[in-house]
Parts: C-alpha cells; structure tokens; sequence
C-alpha cells in the first residue's frame, strides 16, 4: 500500500487505486507513449480493429446459434409437456366424452333398438381407446 502512495504523489493528476485494472489495447496505448512511429501504431490499430471486427461477428454468430438451440430445446420441452399431459389425462377425456355420449342417448329420440346398438358401439368404443 506504501508503493500506492508513493506513486499517487508523482501522479497527482491520477486516481490510482490497488488491483488490476482492464485497459482495452494497452500494449497499443503503451507503444505510442514509448515514441514508435505513428505508421506502426497506425497499421496496428487497423489490424486490432479488424481482428475484433472478425471476433464479433464470430460471436454474433455463436449467439445466434445458441439462441436457435434454446428456442428448439424449449419447443421440444413444450411437445413433451403436451404428451405428458395428454397421457395424464386421456382417462378423465374419455370419461368425459362417454358421459357425453351417454346423455346425449338418453334424450334421444330414438327407438329402443337404435339406442341398444349405439350402447353396444360405445362400450366398444371405451374398451378399445378410441373415445
């Protein structure tokens, strides 16, 4: 911490403050400080941009990709969910559609034999799973 105070008095125009600091391009910032010439540091920062142009992109696409990869991952998620649930509750839709069926029998107006026969169809119909 001395060392800290130390410098702070030859920099007083300075925050200084202990730990590692991130400086974007410092060795590009260091090389124009230490005096090369304006056409080396002029060609390096070109071909840092480009580098960084090229990384972004490559991120961009990463991202993006990602992003498809989760979208398909929650779609196939959603179908599972749906499948789940309609296992989970097949029993109750086809007592539901029986009772239905049921109701809608009764107050039919058709003859007893017609109603018999649509009775007979329908016990079919629940025991094979095709309500």
């Amino acid at each position: 911490m001395e060392n800290l105070s130390e410098l702070a008095t030859i920099y007083p125009n300075f925050q200084l403050k202990d730990g590692p600091r991130h400086v974007p391009h410092y060795g590009l910032l260091l090389a124009g400080v230490a005096g090369l010439p304006s056409s080396v540091i002029k060609t390096a920062i070109s071909i840092t941009s480009r580098i960084t142009e090229k990384l972004v992109v490559q991120n961009l696409k990463t991202t993006s990709i990602s992003i498809d990869i989760i979208r398909k991952c929650q779609s196939f998620l959603e179908v599972k969910r749906m499948e789940v649930n309609c296992q989970q509750y097949h029993p109750i839709q086809m007592a539901y559609r029986l009772a239905q069926r049921l109701i809608c029998l009764k107050y039919s107006s058709q003859d007893e034999d017609s109603v018999r026969h649509a009775l007979q169809n329908l016990k079919e119909s629940y025991i094979d799973g095709r309500l």
